[in-house]
Formats: C-alpha cells, structure tokens, sequence
C-alpha cells in the first residue's frame, strides 16, 4: 500500500498509460499485425509501424493523464477514473466482438432508449469491467498524486523540466505519425494503391483516442444540428409532405459520384463501352446532367437543397435544409458512408450513423485494403440488415474519378492503356483519358453492386456527381470558379434505378414510364432538381408548395 501512495503523479501516469496504450489494445495490435507490413512497404521493416503504433498509443495516454492533472487531485481522480472505464468498456467489445468505436457506436451509445442499450449488456461485461478496471481503480484512488501538474506549475523552479517533458511527447507522438505517413505514401506511389490516412487509422483504432474522436465528434454534430436548426429554413416544418401507400417498406438509396463525367460514359453515349454492366439494368435511366458547381464542398451545398437554398455567391452560403435531414424529419432511418471526409455535411443530413473513410478502413475485415469505393458495399449490406423493415435511406459518397485517377481502381480495371500512373508524371492527354475512363469501369461495377444489394426490395438508386472534370491540353482538373469554367466541369451524370417491387406499384410505374420518356428525348437534368425529384419519385406529393412540380422527373402531367 505504502509503494502505490508513493508513486508521483507523473509514474502513475506512465503506469497507467501502459495498462491502456498496451494492455487493453492487445487485440487491436494482434488484428493489425498483417497491416503492419503494407504500411512498411519496402522501405522501413515491417517491426516500425508496430513501434510507433505502441510507442503512439502509450504517449498519447500519457499526455491525457498529465493533462488532466491540471484540474487539481480530486478533478484527476474523477476524470483518470471515467477514462479507465470507458476504455475498459469500449475494450471488452473490441475484443470479443471486433467492434470498431466510431461516432456510429458513440450514438448508440448516447441513445435516450435505455432498454435497448441494456440489451448489449450481460454478465460477461460485468466481469469483464470489475477484473480489468480494478487495478488502475486502485492505483488512481489510493495514490497520493504528488507532482500534479498544476502543482509543479505553481512551483517556482519546476515548472521548466514538466513543460519539456510534454513538448517532448507531443513531438514523439507527431513526428513518427508523420513518418510513417511520409513511408505509406512512397509505398503508394510505388504500388499505385490508394491507402487511408496513417495517422487517422491509429487514431480510430486504438484506446483511448478512438472513443475520444468518436466523442468529439458526436458532440459536434449535436452543436452543428442545434445552430442549424435555429438557422436554417426547414421545407419540413414548413410544407406539408404526403407519403404514398406502402412507404413503410421502401429503401432509398443516394450514390453522389466524385469527378465523373456525362460524356464518359457509354450508355450516355461515349465511343467507349465504359458502363457495360449498367448499360444492361432494365430498370435504369441515365441522363446527361448539370451541376451546380465545381468542386465538391460546394456542390454539396447546393445539389441537395431546393433550388434558390444557396446564396448566389462564391461560398454558396447555405439556407436551407438539405433533403436527406428532410426524409430523417419525415420518418425515414438513415445511414452514410463515405469514401471522403466532408464531416460537416455529414452532419447536415442528421442521420442515426455515419462513417468516412478513416473509420471504414479502420474496420477487421478492412485492414491493409485500399480505400476504393467497394468498401461501401459491405457497409450496405450491413445496414439493410440492420434495418430490415425499410423506410431507410443510404448516402453514400463515394471518391468516383477524382485525381489521381489510376488510384481509383484496382489493376483488373486497367483496360485501357497506356494510363497515367503518377502524379508527378509528365502524362499525355490519351494517358489521362485512359486512366479517367477506367475509373468510370470501375464505378460502373460499383453501382450494380449496390444495385444488386437491394435489387430483391423495394428500392430507388439515385446517382448523381458532385461536377466534372478537365482533362485537356489548357485545363487541368475541376474547381474553377463557376462564372469561368469550362462546359465539362459541369458535366454531371444522373442516374435512377428501381426494382422490380418499386415498380409493382402502378403510380411508381407511371413516373418511372416518364423518367424513361425524358431519357429517350435526351432531357438534360440539373442539380437544382434534385430535392424536388428524390421526394417525388419516392411518390410524396405537396399540396402547398413543398415540392417545385418544374424540378420533380417524376411530376405527373397535367389532365
């Protein structure tokens, strides 16, 4: 008793940071093992980035547990306590049931529906939280904290060597992050493989800066909805929205492209047969669209919200609500994936899950994969299980044929060649066009994989990308400001797909008749449409102006 009242503030730390950095990520350095390897390349052995992940995770708790100590000793006590047990919590389900913490868990965890949460909960938890949490309870609770941090800054004379010491860790935390980072590009380059962010991946897979981030960001989604709300004009509180008979049973599905162009595709058109798959869905129509803007974050803006819910200007300032937080208001579950990281309109579609790309790739059956949008796949098959009864929609944002586009696909899509491969590359036109062409083969097999996820329900498939792409002697690729840019940045693909059940209906059957009119005349569609087509399609309907009848490719004519 008298050895652990003796430990200072700054050993107990350490000890601490040990039993958490190490002890309970034992199954997450085991479940990495293999990627640790990818990660090397060929340039460092594979033992490096296991180094640097141990030597990560230890630090970093460290650094946690010195800071808190700037709170005083009892302010320690509690705060070092809750971190313990949360991460002895979130560690019994990374063990036993390779769970990866991320804002999805988080929200669960969160939920106001208690009884569900008690539903994930048994014996084993219990046990597994009194065995593991025990001695670093113990340590926190009979220790004398001498040394706390605050401690040693009010003492003159001792406030130098604690302030070192920190700067120290920080710098041996970031600087083999930053490392490693550096290898894992050289080996990308070197094998023409897209692979997540190094640092984002520890940072989602290890206690405790997995549930932290996950926290952090739970807490800033619930700030983001709540200045939103106040802000933002609401079609939903202020438009009455009629849902068709059978809504309860029906799945939406929003693919948003990246990059991909209208005239690179073969069933729109294009010489070459990039879209072999799609071009044979029966229940398809393509059209040749255009988009709102020119880069991602702003179309995001303005693609998803009625036409006028932008500002004119070079931001696109938003107004209104998007229509996905639209759907979620009016009854729908829904979940997003995605291949990027635009967090803040992540956070705008308010749904009860999402995941990007860090997280997704921090995932067991995801470790040392590349991030290509068939990573989306899985995460909707598991969606739709987790929501079997419908009225549930899916985003997902997918990195499409942004540059450099060789890291969009795996080789066995390299069919036309030769192709750009680097980005520092002095590459022709016809490389380029080669390169781009192949990532469109491979997002024409990535949304019939989607399709064929719900192909047997009752389901619509929406695609549209975000903007074009210039790929010529004098441009070079997109976000030209929209008063000058080329035609084909705006060149966006829009795509519906419906199943066979969706088409049982007689008035789906009648819109889809009239959105496979307007495909045969060759009708170009905007963004601006958007809003209005995804409700009407869905088959809602407006009496007081909800739905702009001139937007909505579903609107039936006039008798």
């Amino acid at each position: 008793m008298k050895f652990v009242a003796s430990f200072s503030q700054p050993k107990l730390s350490f000890v601490l940071a040990i039993y958490i950095g190490l002890f309970l990520n034992i199954s997450v350095y085991y479940r990495r093992f293999d990627y640790f390897s990818l990660s090397a390349g060929s340039q460092v052995p594979t033992f490096i980035p296991a180094l640097v992940e141990l030597t990560v995770s230890i630090l970093f708790t460290f650094f946690l547990m010195r800071i808190i100590s700037l709170g005083g000793r009892r302010f320690y006590r509690i705060i070092a306590s809750l971190l313990v047990l949360i991460s002895v919590a979130a560690s019994y389900y990374m063990t036993f049931f390779n769970v990866v913490i991320g804002y999805g868990i988080i929200a669960a965890v969160m939920t106001t529906d208690i009884d569900l949460s008690k539903e994930v909960i048994g014996f084993r938890f219990f046990l597994w939280m009194l065995v593991v949490s025990a001695l670093p309870l113990f340590l926190i609770w009979k220790n004398s904290l001498r040394h706390t941090l605050i401690e040693q800054l009010k003492s003159p004379g001792k406030r130098l060597i604690p302030l070192l010491v920190l700067i120290a860790v920080v710098a041996l935390v970031w600087m083999p992050l930053r490392y490693m980072d550096n290898v894992q590009s050289v080996s990308e380059r070197e094998s023409n493989v897209d692979l997540p962010s190094y640092g984002g991946v520890v940072a989602h897979s290890y206690l405790p800066s997995n549930w932290l981030s996950a926290l952090g960001l739970f807490a800033y989604t619930k700030y983001d909805e709540s200045q939103d709300s106040s802000n933002l004009f609401d079609p939903a509180q202020h438009f009455t929205y009629v849902p068709p008979k059978g809504i309860d049973d029906t799945y939406v599905v929003f693919i948003i492209g990246e990059t991909t162009r209208w005239d690179h595709m073969g069933l729109l058109g294009y010489e070459r047969d990039t879209t072999p798959k799609l071009s044979k869905e029966k229940n398809l129509v393509a059209f040749r669209g255009q988009s709102c803007d020119t880069s991602t974050k702003l179309s995001m803006r303005c693609m998803f919200v009625r036409e006028g819910g932008t500002e004119d200007n070079a931001q696109r300032t938003l107004k209104e609500r998007n229509i996905f937080s639209v759907l979620k208001e009016l009854g729908f579950t829904s979940e997003l994936f995605a291949m990027q990281s635009e967090v803040w309109f992540y956070n705008s579609i308010e749904a009860n899950n999402y995941s990007f790309r860090e997280m997704i790739a921090s995932e067991k059956h995801n470790d040392g994969k590349s991030v290509q949008d068939m990573l989306l796949v899985d995460e909707v098959k598991e969606s739709l299980a987790r929501y079997p009864k419908g009225k549930h929609l899916i985003v997902l944002h997918t990195k499409g044929s942004h540059y450099l586009y060789s890291m969009r696909y795996p080789r066995s899509y390299a069919r036309y060649q030769p192709e750009c491969m680097g980005v520092d590359a002095s590459c022709t036109r016809e490389q380029l066009i080669n390169a781009f062409d192949n990532s469109v083969l491979y997002t024409d097999s990535f949304i019939d994989s989607v399709i064929d996820q719900v192909r047997d329900k009752k389901a619509i498939v929406f695609y549209a990308s975000d903007h074009g792409e210039s790929i010529d002697d004098n441009y070079h690729l997109h976000g030209t400001p929209r008063q000058m840019a080329p035609p084909e940045q705006f060149r966006s693909p829009m795509m519906v797909w419906t199943s066979d059940k969706f088409l049982a209906d007689a008035d789906n059957q009648h819109a889809f008749e009239q959105l496979k009119a307007q495909q045969r005349v060759g009708k170009t569609h905007r963004h601006e449409e958007l809003f209005d087509t995804i409700l009407g399609c869905v088959g809602y309907t407006s009496p007081d102006g909800g739905i702009n009848p001139k937007n909505n490719w579903c609107q039936k004519p006039a008798n």
